[in-house]
Order: C-alpha cells, then structure tokens, then sequence
C-alpha cells in the first residue's frame, strides 16, 4: 500500500521551498484495521469459505459454453448464440486490442444426410466437438464449413481415389459360412484342474463328422476367461493343429482379460494363424457407449495385424446392452478389420434387424439355439449354438431341411432340440450342465468345470441322463 504524502508550503519561506509531511496517523489507522480483520478468524465451515464465492455472485463464464437450446433447432436455422455481454467487443484499455469469444460447434448427426458427405462422415470417438472422415481415417474439429472444407482438401480427394489398403483386401477373404461351435475347454479330475489337452483330437474328430465347419476357442463356453494367458495360448496352439488336419475353419476369442493380455494373445492368435478373432469387452472397465466400445476395438485391432475381427454381444453374460445398429454405422471406417458380430440375446427381430443393415460389410452370426429355424428362415448363413457341442447333428438337420423346402421336418428337429436344451440348462448354470451333458451324450469326459463355477454333483447328472432318455436323445 502507497503511503500518503502530505504536501506543504511554507508562507513565510522567501524562496518557496516545499516542505514534505508523512502522515503517519493516517497509516497507523490502516494499519490498525488490517490487524483487526487479521484477527477475525472463521467461525463456521460457511465462514471459512466465504472467501471462495464469486465476488458478483454467479457462476463464472467459461470459454467453449454453447447453449443447450442450440441441439433442438434445425441446422439450417441454427443460429450462433452467446451470452449477452460475449457478443460485445471488450477492448482493452492499454492494448486497444479486440477479444471475442469462440466456441466450439458440437456434431450433428442432421449433416450425414448431405448426399456429398454421407459417404465419409461420422461422429468421432474423441467427443461431439469433433468429427470422423471414414476415408482419411483422422478426427478432425467439428463444424459444418470445417466439415465442407475438409471435404475440398487435396488429401481428402486422394483418399478417395487411393486404391484399398492391404488390410481390407486380406479382409474380405474371410468367407466362412455354416455352423459355428464354441468349444469346451477339457479339465482334468484333479485337485488342480489342470486343461487335458490329449481329449482335444478327439474332440475335433467328433465334430467334424457332424457337419460342424468352425469352431471358437476360449469363449464363455470354453471359460476363457478363467484360463491364465499360458494357458489360453497353449490351448489355441493345440486346437490350431487338429483344426488344421480336419479342415476346420479356426475362430478364438481374445478379450475378457486386462487390456496388455489382450494385445498378447492377439498376436500370438496372428502368429498362430487363426481365420478370425473375437471380441469380448473389457469385463471390469466396461464400456460405458457404443463410441466407447468401438475406442477399445480400434485399440486392439493395432495388434491383431490383418486378421478379421468380431465382436461377441452377449448382455446375459457381459452386463452390456449397447445399441448394436449404432455400433455397426459408427465403427464404419474406423476398423478397416472389423467383420461383424456373434448375436447371443435370442431376439431373433433383433438381430435380423442388425443383420440386414449392411450385410455386404457384416456378418452376423446367430448365437442362439432356440433361434436356429428362425434364423434360417429369416436368411441367416452363419449360427453358432452351444448345443453344436453335444447335438451338432439336429442343428444340422435344421439347416438342410430349410434349404431343401422340408419345413415340417425342420420344425420337428427345432423342437426336439429346443426340448433338449431346456431340459439341459433346468439343471444348474449354462456352463456345467452342458459340459455334463456332452459326457452323457458324446461319451467323451468333458463334465469337470474350474472355479467359481462348480461341477454337476452325480446326482444331478443322473437325473439329467433319465430326463434325456424321455426325450428320445439318448
């Protein structure tokens, strides 16, 4: 604080000289009133942070505000709306320099009808301010001029004419059609459960003269997710010599585990050879939108090479419901490998929905087995089921009756098989009672779970084999 200075002239000095008085009184006054209000401590939490509020008593303004009434108007009478005192000009008094506020247009998912952008534009997974050129494979600031501009720049316009990379080309060579089985993992009756490779061959043999085309290894039915990363490897690398002896087309799914495991098996799943990988999301990190699942799938696709990836949808087991059609438009462009997705929910609509989107770009495998004649029906030539473990020739026997017209027979082959798998799962969880099953029906010793699940107890498998018995499968 300056101190005041008291200027005086002396009347009576001939030569006018000044004579200067400090006016000490005044600074001890102030002084004293600072050492008052120093001694003025907080006596409430409200008083101790009273200093904190806005001296004018609202909420301070912040730069990149847009007002919400912006997202309800039309685009083209979109009109640019600030706060009252931003459209002004401030200047400033030394500089006489003029500030005016910018802000960020959000995207509008309006502009991907414009004939001339609806083949490249997206929404960006990077947020709203931002937008996604399928052909450049970038994000770019959003705004309807910058999305124009972008569309008249000379490396957009190469892009466009630019011949398809290496990884498309690899990727449309995955052709797989037919009957899918997401194998069992085989445990041995121990202590420590350890995987019995040697029951895979004949494993393999008994699902190859039953018709079935593919297989995927270490999903939910296989309980990859509770194998270690050795393990999940090992097993692949078993599996990837039987397959290949048999002429079995080779999926396996890599997800479900921390994010560094994924990326290892993925390229031990490229080195290994497979046709096609698969897709859980991260089960304690779970995506929260389908901008965030596609965010995941591009980071995982840097490590997969040119493999064709697919993403498994199953909520019963994942706790994910995202909208799948808004899945399949947005990943559009951003993962040149991405394929389709395996449709475990049993909505059949659905699913037939999301497979009629673009089924020139995506498959899509039906993942139930109650929905197999439906399916068919509806135009579906890839299923997976996890009955094509234990019954792979009724799921069979659906597909060719439909082809060749014999509807009543596919009829008859649907309820003996949904029948089945109802009895089957009445039994205890998803995974034991059909590995129990697969003992009963395949003679082959599959019925051993590792934990958390827990093993059908004898009796229970028992009552399961007179039930199957009934039935007529056995």
């Amino acid at each position: 604080m300056e101190k005041p200075i008291k200027k005086e002239k002396n009347k009576s000095d001939e030569d006018g000289v000044e004579i200067i008085r400090l006016d000490i009184e005044q600074e001890n006054r102030d002084d004293e009133k600072d050492d008052d209000k120093k001694d003025e401590s907080p006596k409430t939490a409200k008083d101790l942070f009273s200093d904190f509020k806005p001296d004018s008593g609202s909420e301070p303004e912040l730069d990149g505000a847009e007002s919400d009434e912006d997202d309800d108007e039309p685009l083209a009478k979109r009109i640019k709306k600030e706060h009252p005192t931003a459209g002004r000009k401030k200047r400033d008094k030394t500089s006489g320099a003029n500030f005016k506020k910018v802000y960020p247009q959000k995207y509008k998912k309006e502009w991907e009808d414009i004939p001339t952008v609806k083949p490249w534009l997206s929404e960006s997974v990077h947020g709203e301010t931002y937008f996604y050129c399928k052909f450049c494979k970038k994000d770019y600031k959003s705004g309807k001029s910058e999305v124009f501009k972008h569309m008249s720049s000379m490396k957009h316009k190469k892009n466009i004419t630019q011949p398809p990379s290496e990884k498309i080309i690899k990727k449309q060579m995955m052709r797989f059609r037919g009957l899918l089985c997401p194998v069992v993992t085989p445990f041995a009756k121990s202590r420590t459960k350890d995987v019995s490779y040697e029951l895979i061959k004949p494993y393999v043999k008994f699902l190859k003269a039953c018709g079935v085309k593919g297989i995927l290894v270490n999903d939910v039915v296989g309980e990859g997710m509770s194998l270690s990363v050795t393990e999940r490897k090992k097993l692949l690398d078993y599996w990837a010599v039987h397959c290949k002896e048999y002429g079995i087309f080779l999926m396996v799914q890599i997800g479900g585990v921390p994010l560094r495991s994924v990326y290892e098996l993925a390229m031990h799943a490229e080195k290994t050879g497979v046709g096609a990988v698969v897709l859980l999301p991260d089960l304690y990190h779970r995506p929260e939108t389908h901008l965030d699942l596609i965010r995941y799938i591009k980071t995982v696709s840097n490590h997969t090479g040119s493999m064709p990836i697919l993403y498994h949808h199953f909520p019963k087991y994942t706790k994910l419901d995202l909208d799948m059609k808004k899945f399949l438009l947005d990943i559009t462009g951003e993962v040149d490998t991405f394929v389709g997705l395996i449709y475990s929910t049993g909505d059949l609509q659905e699913t037939v929905s999301v497979m009629e989107l673009n089924p020139e770009k995506f498959v899509v495998f039906m993942g139930t087995d109650e929905g197999m004649l439906g399916a068919v029906a509806s135009g579906f030539t890839c299923i997976m089921g996890n009955s094509l473990s234990i019954l792979p020739k009724l799921a069979e026997s659906i597909c060719s009756c439909m082809k060749n017209g014999e509807i009543k027979s596919a009829q008859a082959s649907q309820t003996l098989l949904t029948k089945a798998v109802t009895n089957i799962y009445s039994h205890g969880e998803m995974v034991p009672t059909l590995k129990a099953a697969m003992t009963i029906i395949t003679k082959l010793p599959m019925d051993v779970v590792r934990e958390p699940l827990q093993t059908l107890w004898d009796g229970t498998v028992n009552r399961m084999r007179e039930k199957l018995r009934e039935i007529g499968i056995i």
